[in-house]
């Protein structure tokens, strides 16, 4: 009995390390075009904010460009091309302000750690309570990059 129960011990933790390590050595790559096909109304387009993201130490790093894109359904956050964040488990995108992530503006499960991709903001967020777009660890709450957005 004794056995089994150190058997099952063992066998949990190594699905916990392998959850929470592996996502390190493994890239998820996207490549979305713009418009993402649930707007609609995007000939009146338009880029209202931008940022770069960056990391927060030689862990939990990410670089690349992102920016907030008006249409007539509301607002898309879209990720360029050379988007790149510090793959890691239970990863999302969201908003926070003055260096500070806001639990009640996430967005959405990252797609993908590299490349470009686009996310739909819902109604019930008004962007202009936010300064910044955050990649959000929310497992082990801790921030993987954020950008500070700028109005153009």
């Amino acid at each position: 009995m004794k056995k089994v129960l150190i058997a099952i011990i063992v066998l949990i933790a190594l699905g916990f390390g392998y959850w929470t390590i592996s996502p390190f050595f493994i890239d998820k790559r996207v490549s979305e075009e713009f418009p993402p096909p649930d707007t609609s109304g995007t000939e009146l387009s338009q880029i209202k904010q931008q940022g770069s993201f960056e990391g927060f130490d030689s862990i939990h790093y990410g670089s690349g460009d992102m920016v907030v894109i008006e249409t007539e359904s509301g607002y898309v956050i879209r990720f360029e091309e050379n988007f790149n964040v510090a793959n890691g488990p239970d990863l999302y995108v969201g908003l926070g302000k003055d260096g500070e992530y806001r639990e009640e503006a996430q967005i959405a499960r990252l797609k993908g750690n590299v490349g470009s991709q686009n996310y739909v903001l819902p109604k019930e967020i008004d962007l202009k309570d936010y300064n910044e777009v955050w990649i959000w660890c929310r497992a082990f709450s801790v921030g993987f990059a954020k950008a500070k957005l700028k109005s153009i």
